[in-house]
């Protein structure tokens, strides 16, 4: 068995996501860099049914809506989202926002390149 090891900029990329960790490595998350541009959504409001979905705000500041509840993420902020809640994400701020999402168990970098 072989560490896995993922050079920056080598991740495997699916539009803004970059994956670092991907389901092919191991079956118990997919870890991934993601991306959202100035004044941008991210994905519509959604569920995970057995999967915890969670994000570290690096650079930037994210609205997440998690249910009923809108909190604003700026750098340094984790956001855990357990299996079963809606939620959603969005960039209002005019500063390009990176943060790190992971999702377990893996199965995400799947579903994401099936489109």
């Amino acid at each position: 068995m072989k560490a896995v090891v993922v050079k920056p900029g080598e991740g495997h990329r699916v539009g803004n996501v970059e994956f670092l960790a991907r389901s092919g490595d191991t079956p118990r998350f997919n870890l991934a860099v993601i991306e959202i541009q100035p004044h941008r959504a991210g994905p519509p409001i959604h569920a995970h049914a057995a999967e915890d979905d969670s994000f570290y705000v690096l650079e930037g500041e994210l609205t997440f809506t998690v249910e009923d509840e809108e909190v604003v993420a700026g750098p340094g902020t984790f956001v855990l989202v357990r299996p079963g809640l809606q939620h959603t994400f969005r960039n209002d701020g005019a500063a390009l926002v990176r943060m790190v999402n992971v999702h377990a168990p893996a199965g995400f970098d799947l579903r994401l390149e099936q489109g």
